[in-house]
């Protein structure tokens, strides 16, 4: 599926930044935008947990805050400079907005599990949404936690799964739906993560257990060139007619 006004918009935005301040994880980003941008923009209460545990994704979280209004342009701009409050990896004494600072892998879902199992104690009915790549599911810690959330009966508890086919190259991550679903989690599996009303379904499914949905997206949607060599481009910047052709091709 083409990708939306507002995803190119977002990718545009990513270039910039990562082109001026020669910094960030541009794939890993493109992968993800469209998942946080629903989120921030239709899903989450105030009241809702959300972490990106895959923190080097961080710009697609950035460019959402950023066109949201939670953070301004110009602090967007300032991306990994000294003094920002955006760095590589989010940071959650920087911002209030992040609920935890990620960026060795595997953290974020034990996080996940003590806020949904914290807010089950109080009787609340919010939701805790934690973002993990596919790689990430090599860490012990995904499935120890996993574990765990079954046995709590955390089911609002929501694992969003960036099966980008990161990890091909080196221990691939294989059958991730079936795994979790070994492990006593509802599954659902969304064809094409970039396709807004495919995953716009796949949170509204109903689900009477912590909730594995496993995102088949592309690392480096977007910019052809990235798609297809996504291991020479997984960190590190655009040159000056790269950055333009890049963001000619998300002009097309």
């Amino acid at each position: 599926m083409a990708l939306t006004k507002i995803g190119k918009q977002l990718r545009k935005d990513i270039l910039e930044v990562s082109f001026n301040n020669q910094a960030g994880h541009i794939p890993s980003a493109f992968s993800i935008l469209e998942i946080i941008y629903l989120l921030y923009s239709e899903l989450l209460t105030e009241e809702d947990v959300f972490v990106l545990s895959k923190g080097h994704g961080c710009l697609a979280l950035y460019s959402v805050f950023a066109e949201m209004g939670i953070i301004s342009k110009e602090e967007f701009l300032s991306f990994s400079k000294y003094n920002s409050l955006l760095g590589g990896h989010p940071h959650r004494n920087k911002l209030k907005e992040i609920y935890a600072s990620t960026g060795s892998l595997g953290h974020g879902l034990p996080i996940c599990v003590g806020a949904a199992l914290a807010k089950k104690m109080s009787k609340s009915n919010n939701k805790v949404y934690c973002l993990v790549g596919d790689g990430e599911c090599n860490e012990g810690t995904i499935w120890e936690s996993a574990m765990m959330a079954n046995k709590m009966k955390l089911n609002n508890l929501v694992c969003i799964v960036d099966n980008n086919s990161s990890q091909t190259r080196s221990m691939p991550t294989t059958e991730i739906g079936t795994k979790f679903s070994s492990f006593g989690w509802d599954v659902i599996v969304v064809e094409d993560g970039h396709d807004m009303n495919k995953l716009k379904a796949a949170f509204s499914f109903e689900h009477s257990k912590p909730l594995c949905i496993v995102c088949n997206t592309t690392k480096g949607r977007g910019i052809l060139e990235m798609e297809n060599n996504m291991f020479a481009w997984h960190h590190g910047p655009p040159n000056e007619q790269q950055y333009k052709d890049f963001c000619e091709e998300l002009s097309a």
